[in-house]
């Protein structure tokens, strides 16, 4: 399973007209990786990110190739940050002013931050709403019930003190559900406290603490 891709899937793409798709193919090639990005091969697409002010995801495919492969970057349509599967270009942005998070959109931001960066621990994903939830259909019946049982939605406070969001969430990693608590600060950086096991998860040691 890869998260980037089920992400991808619930986003709201646009194709970009030609003009505009052969500009960002241009704008993101380079000498070396220009046999990558072809003019005639390549297709754009944009997503808007609503905690974004100007930014927006762009994803550049190449269909000469099989499979095809994609780039994807962030980008004000001028300046392109490749997604590389680090923080790096999200805190880049971010450290532009360009991040406006507020209580509707926070838990998205960190759906977006998950999909490009995940965790030590591998794949994670934030759990909105359990009928999403990655091999629900593997699961026996009683582990089934659990699930929909335990889950509770994703609760957003706001501590002005110190200009940061906690988010209350259920957090699927490595096949667990965790209920934690995620710091998120002004600039977009993210602290992971785990909480609590699920009802047919492993074992969690209280107070553990994992810092992104």
């Amino acid at each position: 399973m890869t998260i980037k891709k089920e992400y991808n899937k619930l986003m709201h793409w646009q194709r970009l007209d030609r003009e505009t798709s052969l500009k960002v193919i241009d704008s993101v090639k380079s000498d070396e990786n220009a046999s990558m990005f072809s003019h005639t091969t390549s297709e754009v697409k944009l997503a808007r990110l609503s905690f974004y002010k100007d930014y927006s995801l762009y994803r550049v495919t190449n269909f000469a190739s099989l499979p095809s492969f994609t780039f994807e970057f962030l980008s004000d349509g001028k300046f392109f940050h490749y997604l590389d599967g680090t923080e790096t270009s999200i805190h880049t942005v971010n450290d532009k002013g360009q991040l406006a998070l507020n209580k509707s959109n926070v838990v998205e931001y960190l759906e977006f931050y998950f999909a490009q960066v995940g965790s030590d621990d591998g794949d994670v994903i934030v759990v909105t709403n359990p009928h999403d939830m990655p091999l629900l259909d593997s699961l026996e019946a009683d582990a089934y019930n659990a699930v929909f049982e335990n889950f509770k939605a994703p609760e957003v406070h706001y501590d002005s003190d110190y200009e940061m969001y906690e988010v209350d969430a259920d957090l699927y990693v490595e096949s667990h559900i965790i209920r934690t608590k995620i710091q998120v600060s002004a600039k977009g950086r993210i602290k992971i406290k785990a909480q609590k096991k699920g009802a047919q998860q492993v074992m969690v040691s209280a107070g553990a603490e994992t810092a992104i």
